[in-house]
């Protein structure tokens, strides 16, 4: 059981810390046991997975000329591009394209390893998840990385139940 929220004595919560080193699997096995600890509780939970897409900041003498929220101060249209496939996946509920282009998207080196995301849809199921998102405000700038909030709505028939992990040893 977390700890009680600040002013939300009735709340417990429990807040998950980003692992630097973890790699795509490393974090899909944390949301995995996430998932498994939510199924067997008899709780309400509501993940935040909080964190950029692409995530490389402009150089600081080049700050100034890319403080604006507009898409064109990205750091890359490439950056970009591959932000806006995603948004569009995640729209669609298509939760397992993202995971499959994982290795092309870290070309544009998302905010921890995209970690927030991916120990989230460890939890909901993974490829098996077809939540779609809906977008609050604007995908943005914010001195060269992809920025914004998106909901995943429950879909019909809930979420999946958690992948199982294999034990054995990979490298």
């Amino acid at each position: 059981m977390g700890v009680p929220g600040r002013g939300l004595p009735d709340k417990p919560w429990v807040s998950i810390g980003m692992c630097q080193t973890a790699d795509t699997e490393d974090n899909l096995r944390l949301g995995r046991a996430l998932g498994d600890a939510i199924a067997e509780s008899d709780r309400k939970v509501l993940l935040i997975a909080s964190g950029a897409m692409s995530h490389t900041f402009w150089p600081l003498r080049e700050l100034r000329k890319h403080e604006a929220a507009g898409i064109e101060h990205i750091f890359t249209p490439e950056a970009a591009a591959a932000d806006a496939e995603r948004l569009d996946w995640f729209a669609k509920g298509d939760h397992a394209r993202v995971l499959e282009t994982m290795p092309e998207f870290y070309r544009f080196k998302p905010e921890a390893r995209f970690g927030h995301y991916l120990m989230m849809i460890g939890a909901l199921g993974e490829g098996d998840c077809t939540a779609t998102a809906r977008q609050y405000g604007e995908y943005e700038n914010s001195v060269g990385t992809g920025q914004v909030h998106l909901w995943f709505d429950h879909p019909e028939g809930g979420f999946p139940r958690p992948r199982r992990t294999s034990l054995e040893t990979t490298n």
